[in-house]
């Protein structure tokens, strides 16, 4: 065997970077000189530069028991079509996965503060095992909340943002007269606000009020920098119309993004994803079919493209991993460099389609949890304490 200090650095540079994650952080451990070279400040751009061009890996959340709420990783370049399973950040028990970006998770976990039980929030590299500890949040009365996790260009920052509804305990004297009174001289009073933390800062910065046809649900894609929400802004007689908000990360503000030309897709199933970094809009159509839009130019209503059509229910006793009927509408996960679509079904299955031939395969790999929230995610050696001067 060559011993690699005889080998030029770039050249053990060029071929490390062309390592799956996990045989890099093996190699990390093996001696000296691998901690070193692993270490050395040229691999996380090179490493980088690799993996944004092969198929996106997986994070996958196991959340079936509430005990066991584990996460893996499914390397796209292969480990024998197994899952590996990788440590939760600081030994905390994670209970969400808010998102994920630029190689680094956003994680939820349980925390007792005062006579809240509550969550708090990590930023982390789950293969650099660094992490960002989000400071607590204001805690209301009867709060519901939800996050959204993010990275935009322009500025290089990477932001968390809040959207909180809470019940406010006032007197009956300070309000209108048609507020639910819930005690003698009190009522309630429903109130909501945006709020935004900039990794790297101490506090969280209210924003005001989200709008109104916003409620509380997570954000379903993360496009050049912008977090997006499908909302309902209209019910007319032939059922409710569903629109698309999105919150700008550099500017912090919501703008309405226009909704692909058929108002057919305006109806069950409606969601959003990212397919090769464009805004996706996925539903159920009046034919059975689910149609897939693709914004290829942000914000410019006509650049909607309808680039697949598919029956999506696959036939009962389709061989994939689940125990109940599979016929549910499937998630679409992420675009495969070959062209074929990663979906999963019922929270349990992944399974890949071709557009071209028309055809659905089972993803059949080794450890896969019973149910299960899958995240693409880029591999990243880059520390998440160092964020704050890294340009992407």
């Amino acid at each position: 065997m060559v011993q690699i200090d005889l080998l030029p650095q770039e050249i053990l540079l060029d071929i490390l970077s062309r390592l799956p994650i996990t045989s890099l952080i093996y190699f990390k451990f093996t001696s000296h000189a691998g901690y070193n070279l692993i270490a050395d400040p040229r691999l996380p751009p090179m490493f980088r530069n690799r993996v944004s061009d092969s198929n996106p890996c997986l994070i996958l959340f196991n959340y079936n028991s509430p005990v066991s709420r584990e996460l893996y990783f499914l390397d796209s370049k292969g480990c024998g079509r197994r899952v590996r399973k990788i440590g939760a950040p600081q030994h905390s028990k994670v209970s969400s996965l808010v998102g994920s970006c630029n190689g680094l998770l956003c994680v939820s976990y349980p925390t007792v503060g005062g006579s809240f039980a509550t969550h708090s929030l990590l930023i982390y590299n789950p293969f650099v095992r660094d992490a960002v500890r989000v400071p607590p949040a204001n805690r209301f009365l009867n709060q519901s909340e939800v996050f959204g996790f993010g990275f935009h260009p322009r500025t290089g920052e990477f932001k968390v943002v809040r959207i909180v509804y809470y019940e406010k305990i006032m007197t009956v004297a300070s309000l209108a007269a048609d507020v639910e009174v819930v005690d003698e001289g009190f009522a309630a009073v429903y109130e909501s606000m945006i709020q935004v933390f900039t990794v790297g800062t101490t506090e969280w910065r209210k924003k005001g009020a989200p709008p109104p046809q916003l409620t509380v649900a997570p954000p379903e894609a993360l496009v050049e920098g912008s977090l997006h929400w499908v909302v309902v802004v209209e019910m007319g007689g032939g059922g409710p119309m569903f629109g698309i908000l999105s919150f700008d990360l550099a500017d912090e503000v919501f703008e309405e993004i226009p909704h692909p030309p058929c108002q057919r897709l305006m109806s069950h199933g409606y969601s959003l994803s990212v397919l090769n970094d464009c805004l996706s809009a996925v539903g159920l159509v009046e034919t059975g079919h689910f149609d897939i839009w693709v914004m290829k130019q942000h914000h410019v209503k006509e650049s909607w493209v309808k680039q697949f059509s598919f029956d999506p229910y696959l036939p009962r006793g389709w061989p994939i991993n689940t125990s109940c009927s599979v016929r549910r509408l499937p998630k679409i996960i992420c675009a495969l460099k070959n062209g074929e679509i990663l979906l999963q079904y019922n929270n349990r299955s992944l399974v890949s389609y071709d557009p071209i031939e028309n055809r659905f395969t089972t993803l059949l790999i080794s450890g896969l949890p019973d149910q299960f929230q899958a995240l693409p995610f880029l591999p990243s050696l880059f520390s998440a304490k160092a964020t704050m001067n890294l340009q992407f």
